[in-house]
């Protein structure tokens, strides 16, 4: 086969443009820190990155679901130890009240005492977390609990969130995250009976109503009806704080095993599409010597031609 200068020419601009190309690659891999900067690099790798980094997203918003229902859960724990401990000072109060020796100025002391735990109890009912009330399962934008203060010697029902409250459906109970693929939790804590009616708070109202008008009322109290109420509506607390810590253990375990599989996504990404430097300067600088070489090589290959003596 006859070979020409032209071919000659062509050949060698051939491999330069070859040669250049390689090196604007590893260059773009440098500036970029990857890999694989475009689908044509590696289509296997740049399918297998893209489903990677959409799980990795997928699970970084699941952990923040679950840091905003662990948020949500403490809150609520917060306030129910709160509830506790309004229940223990009034279950004292029914105690001391009971006593023989106290007179009337004593009693009404206690009383009004009693009518101040209701404020109180009433304050952590319409309890917040980020703005959105607690208690009010998915009206969360409503205050759940009115009424209360004392008028005529006793003290004001609590009515929940008016007369929605009445018929609450069992679909707006709850206030849900979804903390897996799939997978719903109700982080509220669940304060409603079959009925729709209020079974967290309601309880205590009417214990300490109860209790306030048998210091007022009934000279001859002996605290057992109010204690007993109280006691009742403690269970009722703390089966609902057994609830909520249930509650609390599931979406931690939840989180640790999402942090170890956002671990486990990074590392795989990392090794899949982060540029190993190293490697890559050692080929830049491979690239430009065979570059360089060849610049020298085509300088004696292309020799003058017969054309080159007529001009």
């Amino acid at each position: 086969m006859r070979v020409t200068n032209k071919m000659m020419n062509s050949t060698l601009l051939l491999n330069l443009n070859r040669g250049l190309s390689r090196l604007e690659r590893i260059n773009n891999q440098l500036g970029t820190k990857k890999k694989i900067n475009a689908p044509s690099d590696d289509p296997v790798k740049a399918g297998l990155i893209l489903r990677t980094r959409s799980s990795i997203k997928e699970t970084e918003q699941y952990i923040r679901n679950i840091d905003a229902a662990i948020s949500w859960l403490d809150a609520s724990d917060v306030v129910l130890q709160d509830v506790i401990s309004v229940i223990h000072r009034a279950k004292e109060l029914a105690v001391n009240g009971a006593s023989t020796h106290l007179d009337p100025t004593a009693r009404q002391a206690l009383a009004d005492e009693v009518a101040q735990l209701h404020d109180n109890l009433l304050q952590l009912a319409n309890s917040t977390h980020g703005g959105r009330y607690i208690f009010a399962g998915q009206h969360t934008d409503t205050k759940p609990f009115d009424g209360g203060g004392v008028t005529d010697g006793k003290i004001n029902d609590v009515s929940f969130l008016g007369e929605v409250g009445k018929t609450l459906p069992p679909e707006e109970r709850s206030l849900e995250f979804e903390i897996a693929v799939g997978v719903t939790m109700a982080v509220n804590v669940d304060a409603f009976a079959d009925d729709g009616s209020e079974i967290l708070f309601t309880p205590v109202f009417q214990a300490l109503q109860q209790l306030y008008g048998q210091l007022v009322d009934h000279p001859d109290y002996a605290g057992a009806e109010p204690i007993g109420a109280l006691d009742a509506a403690l269970d009722g607390v703390l089966q609902h704080v057994s609830e909520l810590g249930g509650k609390q253990n599931r979406v931690e375990l939840a989180q640790e095993r999402l942090l170890d599989l956002q671990l486990n996504l990074t590392k795989i990404l990392s090794e899949e599409q982060d540029l190993d430097y190293a490697e890559a300067i050692m080929e830049l600088k491979m690239e430009e010597f065979a570059y360089r070489t060849a610049l020298a090589v085509g300088a004696r290959i292309i020799q003058p031609s017969l054309v080159d003596f007529l001009r």
